[in-house]
């Protein structure tokens, strides 16, 4: 390397010598004028005037003429310093002007003048004063140039070292820049000693002093103008070391320098050009003897990311391809992806390695990476939405052709893949495997296609995209997208899409709806909500497609489906339009589509409530079946339920009488229906309501004749027992019952059916009948307990009835014992019916006590007559511990009425015949002694007795104790009737 010594200063080295020369004057003691200070202010010339030209050969002229006449060393050295400079301007004029010299011959001899002057000033001695200017750091003299002081050595050993070196002198060249690197290492002149001493050693090969010198230069700074030269040069000096890594960082240096002015190194000056080329050419070369793109990002990661790294990554790559290192140069471009994603020059880089797989004949790679550079920069990515207008549309291009090829490419290997699973004699295991990899492939170019319409909406090839993906999704079992790209296709596209395209999109739709269904499974809450939801998606596809494709030939039957599937989801009006359309379809529907029609207008007039429609749409299907069709009974009966339901709608209306005549007719239509047999039954609840009993149990009879072994025969019973009741048959009402109970496996309601009979037959008159019955509930159904009571109060009435007192006892028995043995079932209904049989049995043990007379001898009737009386007052004071207060009274009066009895019993007694008048009137006194506490045991009960009128109890049996007292005691109660009366008046 060499550096060309700039000679463009020299008109200024001429300017700066005829300034000098006022110095000169002034050492020789001529009068030269003011001083500077003393001057005025200098005035430009008139730019009109010509100044005169001075050539440089005048100048020098007039140094020599100085140096002959100088006086003192001082002086001549000075002057020698001006002519060495001098010469040394011509020297390189001439060596610019003069023709190449080829390469060997050696140099010219242009600069041996000026060495001869500076190695004589050189051999001066030093001076003592400083010089008014000095030479600047590119070698030429500053504004005053003179020399005059050691200080000025540095600047003549770099000149001398320069003129050796342009004379073609490099070994002493040499030798001067390192005299003046040891001599004077402080000098401004040392950035560029140093350069060329780095540049010597590199052309010598000695790379480690090449290195140390550019380095040397490097510390410097920045300031000097061999700084990019010098760290350019180190990175080469460290390259020729094998010292790879190093050198990167210098080069790295070099780039960064630069950048300063241009980031990413696209606006370098031309000069520059070669600098940056090299640079890049030599980092690529490194970057390949290491470790390639990582060798990269070692290097700019602890630098930080730099706009120029992708020049750095593409030369790289673009040397490996060069190299046909293809893999190398394709991960090159993915390491750079990988590093920088969201560079404008990473889609790019993701091209250029898509095209060395190409170039590399790497076809299993091209897919993956065509995938990958969608999945980074289609419209949906991060990196999509965060760059420019002008960045996607540099996309676009790629992604169009990227997307188009991979959506057929997975379709054709789907559709391979499904042909092989179509394959005779497969195992039943390969061809599920080969099946579930078509589907993953179908999957995928459907998410290609996908791709492809939300990236390009409005190109023209969209349309078919979207046909193809929802082809894709229907071959991968995935209906339910499918559908909706069917829809699309079908409806959404103004232009662009083949009728016979819409159509079958329009009706794949549809069969995408069922098949989705279809796989559903059955019993879930969730799914069967999707299974609702999707069957209206169904619905609502086959209509579009009827109404929109009514010329295709598969439009009648779709419209046929949906009208089927409207009745299911019980849109029953738009099944009933739907399926009337396909019943006056023209050109006509074959037959099976009219018969399912008029079926769904008639279920779904049905299911409205519209049945007299709904006869009529049955009697059309019934019309177009063959007679010995098997469907025609099922038709039937569908005619008769319509006019069941009519009937029902007239009793709604409040017209029974209308709706039993229609339920009565199904009889004729469909005799051995079902509904025939509702029908008739229903006859007779609406004949009951009426109260129409003759024709009610003419239907019903006539029922229970009909259909002897029906389960609603049986529940004619009761209804019977009502009409009978209702026409008071009693006898018939029993014998119905007694029917429902012999046959009922129900206990209650045989026995409740048993009861009712028995009370059914007492009322008819047929006592035996009811004696029978009653008797055998009463000791069949001890429970529950209420109605056992009743049934023994019923036998003991009935017995009255016969006359049978002895059996009638035994049921007043009954009813004590039921009474006193009810324990918690005991309630006031049985207490009372206790002390009424009590009260029934008290009565002929109280006859028993009033008919026992008091004979003589007294004593021993008397006797007997105590024991009466015990038994009867015994058995009216049981009476008083039911607490019934209508039986209390009565036990009070009889009480009383005994007491009362025995007293006049005893005044009424035989007298003996043979007592005298005293001993008789002795004997009376006697008696009276007797029967008196009788008589006031009598007065107190009939008194606490009538005492139940003042709490508001006032029954006969009180009464007939006012009664018994106003004979008791006549002065006391001879006024009873007023008590009565003003009794009566309170209560």
């Amino acid at each position: 390397m060499s550096v060309v010594y700039g000679v463009n200063r020299l008109l200024l080295v001429l300017t700066l010598l005829l300034l000098s020369a006022c110095s000169w004057l002034g050492d020789s003691g001529m009068d030269v004028g003011p001083t500077l200070q003393e001057l005025e202010p200098a005035q430009l010339p008139d730019q009109e005037i010509p100044l005169e030209r001075i050539s440089l050969e005048q100048v020098e002229e007039n140094y020599r003429q100085a140096l002959a006449v100088a006086e003192t060393a001082d002086i001549r050295r000075k002057i020698l310093a001006r002519l060495a400079d001098l010469e040394m301007r011509r020297a390189e004029q001439n060596m610019l002007d003069a023709p190449p010299v080829a390469s060997g011959e050696g140099g010219s001899d242009f600069f041996g003048k000026a060495i001869e002057l500076h190695q004589e000033l050189l051999a001066m001695p030093d001076g003592a004063s400083q010089t008014e200017g000095s030479l600047s750091a590119e070698g030429t003299l500053s504004a005053e140039g003179s020399l005059e002081t050691d200080s000025d050595r540095d600047k003549l050993t770099y000149q001398l070292a320069k003129a050796y070196a342009l004379d073609g002198r490099m070994q002493e060249s040499a030798d001067m820049l390192d005299q003046m690197a040891s001599k004077y290492p402080d000098s401004l002149f040392m950035a560029e000693a140093e350069f060329r001493r780095a540049e010597r050693a590199f052309s010598l090969q000695d790379y480690a002093a090449a290195e140390r010198g550019y380095a040397a230069v490097v510390t410097l700074g920045e300031e000097t103008p061999f700084y990019h030269n010098a760290v350019y040069m180190r990175g080469w000096s460290q390259f020729k070391r094998n010292h790879y890594q190093i050198s990167m960082q210098s080069f790295a240096q070099v780039l960064d320098a630069l950048a300063k002015h241009s980031p990413d190194l696209s606006q370098v000056a031309k000069t520059q050009r070669s600098l940056l080329d090299d640079t890049l050419r030599v980092m690529s070369l490194v970057a390949s003897y290491l470790e390639g793109a990582e060798t990269l990002q070692q290097v700019y990661q602890p630098l930080g990311e730099r706009d120029y790294l992708h020049l750095l990554y593409r030369r790289l790559a673009e040397l490996y391809l060069e190299k046909r290192r293809y893999r190398d140069s394709a991960e090159t471009y993915k390491q750079f992806v990988a590093h920088y994603p969201n560079s404008d020059h990473a889609p790019a880089f993701s091209v250029s390695t898509i095209d060395v797989y190409i170039k590399g004949h790497f076809p299993s790679l091209v897919l993956p990476a065509k995938e990958a550079f969608v999945r980074h920069y289609g419209v949906g990515s991060h990196y999509w939405q965060s760059k420019s207008a002008a960045v996607q549309e540099q996309l676009r291009p790629h992604l169009r052709t990227y997307l188009d090829e991979l959506a057929k490419y997975q379709h054709a290997k789907a559709q391979g893949l499904k042909k092989d699973a179509a394959a005779p004699k497969l195992a039943k295991s390969k061809r599920t495997a080969f099946q579930q990899q078509a589907n993953q492939h179908f999957l995928q170019a459907a998410q290609w296609y996908q791709e492809y319409i939300s990236s390009f909406p409005q190109e023209k090839e969209t349309t078919a995209m979207h046909f193809l993906m929802a082809e894709a999704l229907f071959e991968a079992s995935v209906f339910d997208r499918a559908y909706d790209a069917y829809l699309t296709v079908a409806y959404d596209y103004k232009t662009g899409v083949p009728d016979d395209k819409a159509a079958e999109a329009g009706y794949s739709a549809v069969i995408a709806a069922q098949n989705h269904l279809a796989a559903l499974p059955a019993d879930e809450p969730a799914t069967v909500r999707q299974g609702e939801k999707w069957r209206d998606k169904k619905i609502s596809a086959s209509l579009r497609f009827a109404n929109i494709f009514s010329t295709d030939k598969r439009a009648v039957t779709v419209l046929a489906q949906a009208a089927d599937e409207l009745l299911l989801a019980k849109r029953t009006q738009e099944a009933i339009e739907a399926a009337s359309r396909v019943a006056q379809w023209q050109p006509q529907a074959d037959i099976a589509l009219r018969q399912s029609a008029w079926l769904i207008v008639g279920q779904g007039s049905f299911d409205l409530g519209d049945y007299s429609r709904a006869e009529t749409a049955y009697r059309e299907v019934l019309a177009l079946l063959p007679k010995q069709d098997a469907r025609r009974e099922k038709t039937v009966e569908r005619i008769a339920a319509s006019i069941y339901r009519a009937a029902e709608q007239q009793l709604a209306q409040s017209q029974p009488q209308q709706a039993i005549e229609q339920w009565l007719r199904i009889r004729d239509i469909a005799p051995n229906s079902d509904i025939a047999v509702n029908a008739q039954y229903e006859s007779i609840n609406q004949l009951i309501a009426l109260q129409d009993w003759t024709n009610a149990r003419q239907v019903s009879l006539d029922f229970r004749q009909r259909y002897p072994r029906h389960g609603l025969t049986a529940t004619l019973t009761p209804k019977l027992v009502l009409i009978y009741e209702s026409m008071q048959a009693w006898e018939f009402a029993a014998h119905e019952l007694i029917r429902l109970s012999s046959r009922s496996d129900n206990k209650e309601e045989k026995r409740t059916s048993h009861y009712l009979a028995a009370d059914y037959y007492r009322r008819a008159g047929n006592t035996e009948q009811a004696i029978i019955h009653f008797r055998d509930y009463a000791h069949s159904y001890p429970q529950p307990f209420a109605q056992v009571m009743e049934a023994r109060l019923t036998m003991a009435d009935l017995y009255l009835e016969t006359g049978e007192a002895k059996k009638r006892k035994f049921w007043l028995r009954k009813l004590i014992e039921g009474d006193r043995n009810a324990g918690t079932q005991r309630d006031d209904r049985s207490r009372y019916l206790g002390a009424l049989a009590s009260s029934e049995m008290a009565t002929e043990v109280y006859q028993r006590f009033v008919d026992v007379p008091l004979s003589l001898p007294l004593k021993t009737s008397l006797k007997k007559k105590k024991r009466a009386l015990e038994k009867a007052l015994n058995a009216y004071e049981s009476i008083l511990d039911y607490e019934v207060a209508e039986f209390s009274t009565l036990a009070s009066y009889h009480i009383g009425a005994i007491y009362a009895q025995l007293s006049q019993d005893l005044m009424d007694s035989q007298r003996p015949k043979n007592l005298d008048a005293l001993a008789l009137e002795q004997y009376e006194i006697l008696l009276e002694e007797q029967a008196f506490p009788f008589e006031e045991q009598a007065i107190d009960i009939h008194q606490a007795n009538a005492q139940r009128s003042w709490d508001g109890l006032y029954d006969q049996w009180v009464k007939r104790s006012f009664t018994a007292l106003a004979e008791l005691l006549p002065a006391r109660y001879q006024k009873q009737e007023k008590q009565l009366e003003y009794t009566d008046a309170i209560y």
